[in-house]
């Protein structure tokens, strides 16, 4: 019998121990996935004392110091805006811990707690009455650090100083964590020279604005508020929007949306993208098409959100907790068809793509520049970039204090850079294509391309107006329907236009034109108000050379 029961003793025993084996953590029994990091709770046996008896800012105090000594939780910028998790692991995605049941898990996963009450152990868990008022609580928010953004690609400060890897404070919008190792600097533009130089941009200045809206993207954190909307148009579909908006964003993550004619539709199609991906730095409005009854491609929401330091974006999504951002977007636009508002062109960057002959055709020497090329070649355009804005510094930072844009001190400031670094001709093509993408614009141009130098009274212009078919375009529709408001109405939106320079060209020319208003005696008449397109420059358009030695062998 006592053999039996020793037996039965050594066998509890045993089954004591295997109960206390299984009981251990996980840590202590196996190696934890390579997927994401081994939760700190796991090997730090220090436990925290949540004391029920205690006032409540003592324990919220006490557990927001060991929650932020965990170095990857962070407060979100707003007041009472509860915690973000943005972890170093490549594979943990910054999340919002904004409910109870998020901070339940974030406490488990890192401190072990012990509850007492009375002196006496009273649970493990934080109590969940307490979860939600945690979140609001400044007493436990203060004890993280703010964060404003969490970015994967090498970006630079408002005082143009490039990113370190870890957690860089430059105040308050600009407090940045950098998941990503030191990048590298290339003095040179090889390689931006090389793209550049195969994509088929209409002019010089559309080359040079290229590599602006590069650089724009690159120091997306500065100006907030204050960059222009990047507007890329082509003769032809395919013609090279799309791979010129690619090389402007380079590893900066971006999102296409579809172009919408209400401004709800487009703002909560925005909103509900920067929702869901708070790395995403470029918003591209793809191939933006007219409606049937369209005239150009207008906006209030883009127009807002390009001149908001900090936009507020709603969604009628249900749940949607709209919030203030820090602008730190580079918007696009790419359209074949499209004309913009005058509003939107005032806000821009303009390139324009002019290719020739058969795109599908086109032999590139760099392969492919979409599906080959960029792919291939995007950290060198970044590092050269980063050179770019390198010499710049190194030369002082002098200012472009010539070029003339509503955006003042990004226009100087990436003007200054180019000009250091080669590039001519930025925004050259400002004037000409804020006439050409603008429907009223293009045609008060085309009106004084037909009567240059001219002083008319608004009731002949208005005529001239009627027979170039322009009514629609250049009148305002209250005053359509009879002579006499046609009359007026031009002269309403000639006066507005004064002293403004129009791109035109006709058969032989090409002009710069300005609108001068004038009232005093013509011919020595009684007063009159009358207007003229002066002309500033007008250049003759090339024969082409073709055209001529066919037209010489002919007349032989």
């Amino acid at each position: 019998m006592t053999t039996n029961l020793e037996t039965t003793t050594d066998q509890q025993t045993s089954s004591d121990n295997g109960q206390q084996q299984q009981r251990q953590p996980a840590s202590r029994s196996r190696q934890p996935t390579s997927d994401y990091p081994l939760p700190p709770a796991l090997t730090d046996d220090d436990a925290l004392i949540w004391d029920d008896d205690a006032p409540a800012v003592e324990n919220y105090a006490t557990l927001g110091q060991r929650l932020a000594a965990t170095d990857d939780l962070y407060r979100n910028p707003d007041y009472g805006g509860g915690l973000l998790l943005a972890s170093p692991n490549p594979n943990v995605p910054p999340t919002e811990i904004t409910n109870g049941p998020r901070l339940a898990a974030v406490v488990v996963d890192r401190v072990r707690v012990r509850r007492i009450k009375g002196g006496k152990p009273n649970g493990s868990q934080i109590p969940s009455s307490q979860l939600a008022t945690l979140l609001k609580s400044e007493t436990f928010l203060q004890q993280f650090r703010p964060l404003d953004a969490v970015v994967k690609t090498p970006s630079y400060a408002p005082d143009f100083e490039l990113l370190t890897p870890g957690y860089n404070d430059h105040g308050h919008g600009n407090r940045i964590l950098y998941i990503g190792s030191s990048p590298t600097i290339r003095r040179t533009q090889e390689e931006i020279c090389r793209f550049l130089d195969v994509m088929p941009f209409a002019t010089p200045a559309d080359r040079t604005n290229a590599a602006a809206a590069a650089l724009t993207v690159m120091l997306r954190g500065l100006w907030p508020g204050g960059k222009p909307l990047v507007l890329v148009t082509s003769t032809k579909s395919h013609g090279g929007k799309d791979t010129t908006i690619l090389f402007a964003s380079g590893r900066t993550r971006q999102v296409s949306l579809t172009y919408q004619r209400t401004d709800w539709a487009l703002e909560a199609a925005l909103a509900e993208a920067l929702k869901r991906d708070s790395e995403i730095g470029l918003v591209n409005i793809e191939n933006a098409r007219l409606g049937p009854q369209s005239q150009f491609i207008r906006s209030a929401v883009l127009e807002r959100f390009v001149t908001d330091p900090e936009p507020m974006l709603y969604s009628s999504r249900r749940g949607h907790d709209p919030r203030r951002r820090t602008n730190q977007f580079v918007i696009t636009i790419s359209t074949n068809e499209g004309t913009v508002s005058e509003d939107l062109m005032n806000r821009c960057l303009p390139i324009h793509l002019a290719p020739v002959g058969n795109v599908a055709d086109r032999q590139s020497p760099i392969g492919n520049p979409k599906l080959e090329y960029l792919p291939l070649h995007c950290d060198d355009h970044a590092a050269e970039l980063r050179g770019m804005i390198e010499n710049w510094k190194h030369a002082d930072r002098p200012l472009d204090d010539d070029v003339q844009h509503p955006f003042s001190d990004w226009a100087r400031t990436i003007g200054g850079i180019l000009r250091v670094n080669g590039f001519e001709g930025f925004l050259e093509n400002y004037s000409i294509r804020r006439t050409a993408d603008d429907p009223l614009r293009r045609d008060l141009g085309l009106l004084g391309a037909e009567r240059p130098d001219q002083w008319l009274p608004s009731s002949e212009w208005a005529k001239l107006v009627a027979e170039l078919g322009f009514v629609k375009s250049v009148t305002p529709e209250a005053d359509r329907d009879s002579e006499k408001g046609r009359q007026r109405g031009l002269g309403v939106v000639l006066s507005a236009h004064r002293d403004e320079t129009f791109h035109a060209e006709s058969e032989d020319e090409r002009f710069a034109l300005q609108l001068e208003k004038g009232r005093r005696r013509f011919e020595g008449g009684q007063p009159s108000t009358r207007y003229r397109f002066r002309v500033v420059d007008r250049v003759a358009i090339p024969v082409d050379e073709e055209v001529e030695e066919v037209a010489s062998t002919s007349a032989t």
